[in-house]
């Protein structure tokens, strides 16, 4: 991961986003070389909760993934994970 994934996104956050692309290729879903993630916040039982909305273009894809016990929540945050088939790099778009 870059820097500025580093400063913006806890630790736990970029870990459970690792998991997201995990479990999509277990349950054999074809993955972009480019994964967006949407990073927000929605209030369940008057908690905040954070929501994570995975978007990738070829084919097709957006689903909503909910993380609990995230203590450091990322509001209004876009990453990208970028796969070249050898390595993956989680980074933000300005940093492209």
């Amino acid at each position: 991961m870059t820097r500025g994934v580093n400063e913006v996104v806890s630790v736990e956050l970029q870990l459970a986003l690792w998991g997201i692309l995990e479990r999509r290729r277990e349950r054999g879903d074809q993955l972009d070389h480019l994964q967006i993630f949407e990073l927000s916040a929605e209030m369940v039982d008057g908690e905040p909760l954070q929501t994570v909305l995975n978007k990738q273009e070829q084919p097709f894809h957006e689903e909503v993934f909910y993380v609990d016990h995230i203590e450091n929540l990322a509001i209004g945050v876009t990453v990208w994970v970028m796969d070249s088939g050898e390595y993956a790099t989680m980074l933000l778009p300005n940093e492209y």
